[in-house]
Order: structure tokens, then sequence, then C-alpha cells
């Protein structure tokens, strides 16, 4: 476990399309005290998002996906629940800032950094 506050058992959901990161960053959150539901993509991760609404308190995903991209889902998630908390990882510069309460984390990072962006955006 990577110092800092417990996570409390918060329900995170982890978007990415490839699945050795999208593992390592689940073990991560899991070893840190945080529930995962993990979504292979834009359009997995609005299928698990509806179903799971009242438990998901942060999502976390990659920018670039195939099927539907992490911006693009972003926009339906928050139409839908507008306070759901997003942190995005990008190994890319993007076109246009993220949107206004969406975190950025770039690639690569550290699991200690990661840790602390998703802390940072759940307000922990």
């Amino acid at each position: 476990m990577i110092q800092g506050e417990p996570a409390g058992g918060k329900t995170i959901l982890l978007v990415d399309d490839e699945a050795p990161i999208r593992s390592m960053l689940c073990a991560l959150l899991v070893g840190n005290g945080y529930q995962v539901i993990q979504a292979a993509d834009g359009l997995d991760a609005l299928e698990k998002f509806k179903l799971n609404l009242e438990a998901i308190q942060l999502v976390v995903t990659d920018v670039v996906m195939p099927r539907l991209d992490g911006l693009a889902s972003i926009k339906i998630m928050r139409a839908i629940t507008p306070s759901i908390k997003v942190l995005v990882m990008t190994g890319y510069a993007l076109d246009q800032p993220p949107p206004d309460g969406v975190s950025l984390i770039p690639k690569p990072f550290t699991p200690a950094g990661f840790l602390e962006a998703v802390r940072s955006t759940l307000g922990d």
C-alpha cells in the first residue's frame, strides 16, 4: 500500500482499452482500499456506469480508445450525472483542455503520482 489516507471503500470506474494497464491500475487501486469496476472502452464504460450509478464516485478513463473515446463517454456520463468526478489519463496532447471539473494526468505516471491524482480528484 502506498502512503496516504485510506480510501474508505470508494468505487471507481476504471476505463482503459489496454488490458495490462487496466489490470495493473486496478490492482493498485484495490490494494489501496478502493473498489473498482473495470471497462474496456467507452461503450463498455457507459453500460457499467448506467448499471452502477449510485455506487460510482469517480471515473478514471483513458482518452484514446476504440469504439468510443474517453472524452465522448465522459460527456454522456455527465449528461446523466453532472456531478460525477472524472480523471482522464493520456499519453497524447489534447486538442483542447479537458472539460471543467475534469482532472488530467499525463502518461507515463508513477503509481504514487496516479494515486495522488485519484485522491486529489476525489477531494480526499
